[in-house]
């Protein structure tokens, strides 16, 4: 029988497909909607949005940068949903990368 992560972590894997657009399917967007497809699981499941430091390559050279970034939380533990893991967005910031300054879930 599958762990409620592991059945959150393939609706996860299936929105990091979605493509990422800043406005309309965001990190933000994809995390509530994993939390609305995993309540009607039962999976209870948080919603924990940042604003985080991270590493971005802009113009040649490596900076740290505020970023406002969200994901699932089951358990304590993390699910990305905004892209496939591992995979940079816009100046080379991969999300998993991304220090969490202050958060609120839910």
């Amino acid at each position: 029988m599958m762990s409620d992560i592991d059945k959150a972590d393939i609706i996860a894997g299936r929105l990091r497909q979605e493509p990422y657009r800043l406005l309309n399917n965001d990190c933000i967007t994809k995390s509530v909607r994993l939390k609305r497809e995993c309540r009607a699981l039962g999976i209870p499941v948080k919603v924990v949005v940042c604003i985080g430091l991270a590493r971005a390559r802009w113009f040649g050279r490596w900076l740290t940068i505020p970023v406002i970034h969200g994901w699932g939380e089951v358990g304590g533990h993390r699910i990305e949903t905004s892209r496939p893991l591992g995979s940079s967005g816009i100046w080379g910031i991969v999300p998993v990368d991304i220090r969490p300054v202050i958060s609120i879930r839910f």
